[in-house]
């Protein structure tokens, strides 16, 4: 994967085939420092997870793809009009913009696709390449306690 910045950006659902990729990306250092929840996962505890979560109704994830290569991850965890974000990408995809792209396409599925209001996003304060990634996307954040809020809402479009 190149270090340029990709030229189109797009989600895909996410197929049991994935279940590794996102294991691996998942654990990946920098990936769980930034994290909320700093442990490895083990992939027997992840493995029926994936599994579990494709079959889902109020979970959806999508394969990052960038510039026709995976690229990392986001999920939505869906309840009733809204649903919280998670996003992790793959080591070689960071610090491309690609994050922004990704959140941006996710927005797009989120409200037109899923029909949903206001997506969220819970970030360390101290992740600035997430609280960058979500700002570029339009999300608004807001600082509390040990976490930032993103937020972005149908009322927030044009």
């Amino acid at each position: 994967m190149s270090l340029a910045p990709p030229r189109h950006v797009r989600l895909r659902a996410a197929l049991l085939a994935d279940c590794e990729q996102v294991w691996v990306w998942r654990n990946d250092p920098e990936t769980r420092h930034a994290s909320l929840d700093t442990d490895a996962i083990p992939w027997e505890t992840h493995e029926p997870w994936f599994r579990e979560t494709l079959g889902r109704t109020d979970r959806r994830i999508y394969i990052v793809v960038a510039d026709g290569e995976d690229a990392g991850v986001v999920r939505l965890d869906v309840v009733d009009a809204e649903a919280h974000v998670h996003i992790h990408l793959a080591p070689e995809a960071r610090y491309r913009g690609i994050g922004a792209a990704a959140l941006r396409a996710l927005i797009g599925e989120a409200f037109d696709g899923l029909g949903l209001n206001r997506v969220l996003g819970i970030i360390r304060p101290d992740n600035q390449p997430s609280l960058a990634a979500f700002a570029k996307a339009g999300f608004g954040l807001m600082e509390g306690g040990n976490v930032v809020t993103a937020v972005k809402s149908t009322r927030d479009l044009p």
